[in-house]
């Protein structure tokens, strides 16, 4: 140390030590190591990244911009912080800053966003997932809500929705009521005429990998449950087998009974885009990767529509709502946060609309098109209205969908949105997918109650352990 040290100074450098984050490299720049690069095998991408490192270089000539592609994962960053290899800048999932932040991963960079002003600009219920102790970790890159894929061509191929007259099918009724079903009971009448008529199954439905859970936390909401909650003297109250969730995992347990669902008891997310067409008619998916279906699952996307997710109580059509974050390590200085911050304009995830960043939000969407992407709306990360006016702009631009079978959904997301549980998320997702798995396995004997009941108290456990100290 006392060597590169001695270097360093020498060298009449920005910075005195490795200690100040200013990692040298023997040409004096700060170096800004990025995780969410492209993998080289995104060939159109990584070439729209490095333009934006080369215009970032050319203008902040004190930095230099790294490629370090991670891809988040529990079971290796906690490895990556102990030998400090993680990225200066990461991508995770919003379920994880309370955890990053609780085990000392990742920094704050609260003074940096407010110096900016971006604080008041943020999504606010991102903003809420981002900060602890009334201090903010990280920037939201998206949002995603979950709601209802239909195969729209199955359906109405089904006698389950009437034809437009321009070979295709009407998801709405002449009175503008919705043609397509809206509650879970629905949803079990439809997908038995599906079972009937065809060879397909009626909806996919998760049970492993922690997305069975996560997907039902969000079909329990709409059968009224409250999943966990902080009583009056503070403490975290794991929920999982009231009423409303019993009747949730019955719901499924009634599905999968009549041989309403795919036969394999440990159904992946990612099955949804290859099953979309070929073995169910609907599928519970996030808005975030809708184009999926057209990339991975080569399906017609004016074959699909994305609507609201159905009610199990009449009253609640929440959709689970998530996203990406980017959270910076906690060995990076002041100076990497900024510098970083700096290079969002280049890439076009700041708020601030200027010329330079809404080049590079127009780019994206360019490259989407030339790699023959469908695009679609998202859900915007910032609610100035500068950015969301511009956002507005590209999207009418280059939105490649049939919007009549996309915009409900879009339109009613900010109402019917619902954060994840405070606390355990993923902890949460695994215990669910116990109890959905058994169901699964025996669905004549399962009993909801109790397999929720042994999914609460290892919740609890959880929560009395790493929360309730």
């Amino acid at each position: 140390m006392k060597n590169k040290l001695f270097k360093i100074i020498l060298a009449s450098l920005p910075c005195l030590s490795l200690a100040t984050g200013c990692i040298n490299k023997g040409n004096g720049k700060i170096k800004l190591t990025i995780g969410f690069w492209p993998e080289s095998t995104e060939t159109k991408d990584v070439a729209m990244y490095k333009t934006w490192k080369e215009n970032f270089e050319k203008d902040y000539p004190e930095y230099e911009i790294v490629a370090s592609p991670y891809t988040y994962a529990t079971d290796t960053v906690g490895s990556k912080y102990e030998t400090d290899s993680l990225p200066t800048v990461f991508q995770t999932w919003f379920t994880e800053p309370s955890k990053l932040v609780q085990k000392k991963y990742i920094r704050s960079i609260d003074k940096q966003l407010k110096d900016l002003g971006w604080d008041q600009k943020m999504d606010s219920n991102m903003k809420e997932a981002l900060t602890f102790d009334d201090k903010i970790y990280g920037i939201p890159r998206d949002g995603y809500g979950l709601g209802l894929l239909l195969n729209i061509k199955t359906l109405g191929e089904n006698g389950l929705l009437e034809e437009d007259g321009k070979g295709s099918y009407k998801i709405y009724n002449d009175d503008g009521t919705p043609a397509y079903p809206t509650t879970f009971e629905e949803i079990y009448e439809w997908s038995k005429v599906v079972a009937e008529n065809d060879e397909k199954k009626g909806i996919l439905i998760c049970s492993s990998n922690k997305e069975g859970g996560w997907q039902f936390s969000n079909i329990a909401w709409n059968y009224g449950a409250n999943l966990q909650y902080q009583n009056e003297e503070g403490k975290w109250i794991s929920n999982l087998n009231c009423q409303e969730s019993v009747d949730a995992l019955s719901w499924i347990q009634k599905m999968k009974s009549e041989d309403l669902l795919v036969k394999n008891p440990n159904v992946t997310y990612n099955e949804w885009f290859n099953s979309i067409e070929s073995k169910v008619a609907m599928a519970i998916v996030g808005s975030d990767v809708l184009q999926l279906a057209k990339i991975n699952g080569n399906v017609n996307m004016d074959d699909l529509a994305f609507v609201p997710m159905p009610t199990g109580d009449n009253i609640h059509h929440y959709s689970l709502y998530g996203g990406t974050p980017y959270v910076f390590k906690a060995s990076a200085t002041d100076e990497q946060v900024e510098g970083v911050l700096k290079f969002f304009e280049y890439i076009g995830r700041t708020p601030d609309v200027s010329e330079i960043s809404k080049a590079a939000m127009e780019q994206g969407n360019i490259v989407a098109q030339e790699k023959g992407q469908p695009i679609l709306p998202t859900i915007k990360p910032w609610i100035n209205e500068e950015y969301v006016s511009y956002a507005k702009t590209l999207e009418d631009k280059y939105v490649s969908v049939k919007m009549e079978n996309y915009e409900e959904f879009f339109n009613e997301i900010s109402k019917n949105k619902h954060s994840e549980v405070t606390y355990g998320a993923q902890e949460m997702y695994g215990f669910l997918d116990s109890a959905i798995q058994e169901v699964f396995l025996h669905p004549d004997t399962a009993n909801p109650l109790a397999l929720l009941t042994t999914a609460n108290a290892n919740m609890q456990k959880y929560l009395d352990k790493n929360i309730n100290k």
